[in-house]
């Protein structure tokens, strides 16, 4: 047996019989165990032989080892961004794009021309009347103010108070008398026509647009009623529920050249200046001595050299 052996860790020489190296406390051999050969050994190869194919081996290891570097899959990004397909383009940000809208037919064009704008008839209280027995016509609503002591549910009594009243110039008395008729008959036309007519003559717009919508429920199928509702809700400005009177109108019957004449102007003063264009023309063809007829025709040089 020798006496020392070799540390097979770190190639220390320590006296034999320590269990352990005293450098690197690895585990020391027996020194009496057999020594197993090395694969050279068992392979009957020379010292040159041995290196050369251990040389080789190393080659063949790092090769491997380079082609799995090579042939590794690359890990996708999530989160990366698409390149561009074609060379030299840019890869813009998505943007959410918005498609042209159509054009809406039934969309307006502003003009650049003032609205057609008729002329204004003289109302009722400039026009020339009778002359009015005043001492007569207030004996008689001294008589209408008996009657409804003994009958104040009489709506008719109430409407013949009112026409009194007009007739006296106190429209405002004749509007009350009117709107309590109307309010105890609520199907009589007459109540509410007569209400309408004072209260416009007031200059009280909604109160006799109500009026004359509740004439129109009554007798649906009548053109002065349709007409005289058009043309209130015209004088109040509101255009767009004129048009829709003013088209039954005329479809009621359309040999009324006023009709046609107010249904251009509502349809231009909401901006359907290619609809008020024929109604213009209409008007022109039935009624071409007019005192608007000509100067509609300087309206319609104007709206046309403005299309």
């Amino acid at each position: 047996m020798s006496g020392y052996v070799v540390c097979a860790a770190c190639g220390t020489r320590i006296k034999a019989g320590r269990p352990f190296c005293l450098k690197c406390f690895g585990p020391l051999p027996d020194p009496g165990a057999a020594v197993k050969p090395t694969i050279w050994d068992s392979l009957g190869l020379s010292e040159l032989q041995s290196a050369l194919l251990g040389g080789a081996a190393v080659l063949a290891v790092g090769g491997l080892l380079v082609m799995i570097w090579e042939t590794k899959p690359v890990q996708l990004d999530e989160q990366a961004v698409p390149v561009a397909r074609a060379a030299g383009t840019v890869a813009l940000p998505a943007v959410a794009a918005t498609a042209p809208r159509a054009p809406d037919s039934s969309e307006t064009v502003a003009s650049p021309v003032e609205p057609f704008e008729r002329t204004v008839a003289a109302s009722p209280a400039e026009t020339k009347s009778e002359p009015v027995d005043v001492p007569a016509l207030e004996a008689t609503i001294a008589l209408y103010d008996q009657e409804l002591t003994k009958q104040p549910d009489n709506a008719d009594v109430f409407n013949r108070k009112g026409q009194v009243l007009e007739r006296l110039g106190r429209v405002s008395e004749a509007a009350t008398c009117f709107e309590r008729a109307s309010a105890l008959s609520p199907d009589s036309r007459t109540y509410h026509f007569n209400l309408a007519r004072v209260a416009n003559a007031l200059g009280q717009s909604d109160r006799a647009v109500a009026a004359y919508r509740e004439v129109v429920r009554l007798q649906p199928q009548d053109y002065a009623a349709r007409y005289v509702l058009a043309i209130a809700l015209q004088k109040r400005g509101d255009d767009e529920a004129a048009v829709s009177e003013l088209q039954k109108t005329v479809a009621l019957d359309s040999r009324d050249a006023n009709a046609h004449l107010a249904l251009g102007v509502s349809l231009e003063r909401v901006g359907r200046i290619a609809d008020a264009v024929p109604q213009y023309q209409q008007y022109i063809a039935m009624r071409p001595d007019s005192v608007d007829a000509g100067r509609l025709k300087e309206h319609l040089a104007k709206l046309a050299g403005h299309p």
